[in-house]
């Protein structure tokens, strides 16, 4: 029997829900009051995705902390990100609460983000026969995870914000490569939303035009004085240093240890939960969920 496994990115979907909700605040026993929009949107969300993928193991990736080993690599790396909401803080607790409670096994790794706890948990699993890795996000960088071919065959990509399966098509119409190019097309292009460099003055066009002809970053580099003489391509050959760093940037790190078992995430304490806030909108997606 194929025992399926879905990886969440928690930031992402509190970050979502953080700006797709409206505020709401709930009093608590004490007289005081708390903001639960984020914890709402993200219990809406995870439940749909619940219903939709049932008899799963659920892995909820977290972020520890700005501080990783990219930002020892360079300190530049998203250096200019602007800090969480202090409204959307002071709910994180309450959402990892709700992971528990989901029946979820939350992943914290210092040093690491979630992205690489994903890849690592999707290596590790890909390489085990008798499992199905489902890896809700709706983050580019995880379409890297559809390229590596020892497992790509076992490993699904469920955008939430599209509500469907991303497959080979939409990675090219992203990057305008496959898959297993696309980590050398960032290398090339940078991303500005995470301060990854790139070479400047490529843009993902000239990247994936580069990727498809020469194939490999490293077999560019090995090309670098045959390109035509340009105002492009002399950038490239001085500036090739930042393509190799973009690289190592943007890697997905999927070699961190897994203490993994699979336990099926129980449900039985959701309800209560839900209760426990106020969401009793939401105990309609409980009932299907535990549907057979």
């Amino acid at each position: 029997m194929i025992q399926r496994v879905c990886l969440i990115d928690v930031s992402g979907f509190a970050y979502r829900s953080f700006y797709g909700m409206p505020s709401m605040v709930r009093q608590q026993d004490d007289g005081s009051y708390i903001e639960i929009g984020a914890l709402f949107g993200y219990c809406s969300a995870i439940l749909k995705i619940m219903v939709k993928f049932r008899r799963a193991m659920y892995v909820a990736a977290c972020d520890s902390s700005r501080k990783t080993f990219r930002t020892e690599i360079y300190e530049g790396y998203k250096a200019s990100r602007k800090s969480m909401p202090p409204e959307l803080f002071t709910q994180l607790s309450l959402i990892q609460d709700a992971c528990h409670n989901f029946g979820f096994k939350t992943e914290k790794i210092p040093g690491f983000e979630a992205d690489d706890i994903i890849a690592s948990y999707t290596k590790y699993l890909g390489l085990q026969p008798g499992y199905e890795v489902i890896v809700i996000s709706s983050d580019k960088d995880l379409m890297q995870l559809l390229g590596c071919p020892q497992y790509r065959s076992k490993v699904r990509i469920y955008d939430p914000m599209k509500h469907k399966e991303i497959n080979e098509d939409d990675v090219i119409d992203k990057f305008g490569v496959p898959p297993g190019m696309v980590l050398d097309v960032m290398a090339l292009m940078g991303d500005n939303s995470d301060d990854i460099p790139g070479v400047p003055g490529i843009g993902p066009k000239t990247a994936a035009s580069l990727i498809k002809e020469y194939k490999t970053l490293d077999n560019l580099i090995e090309n670098l004085d045959a390109l035509p003489k340009s105002k492009k391509n002399d950038t490239l050959r001085r500036d090739i240093d930042k393509a190799i760093l973009s690289k190592k940037l943007a890697a997905l790190k999927d070699d961190i240890d897994i203490n993994f078992q699979y336990i099926e995430s129980p449900d039985n304490m959701i309800s209560q939960f839900l209760e426990q806030y106020g969401f009793q909108s939401l105990l309609k997606y409980v009932e299907k969920i535990e549907e057979m």
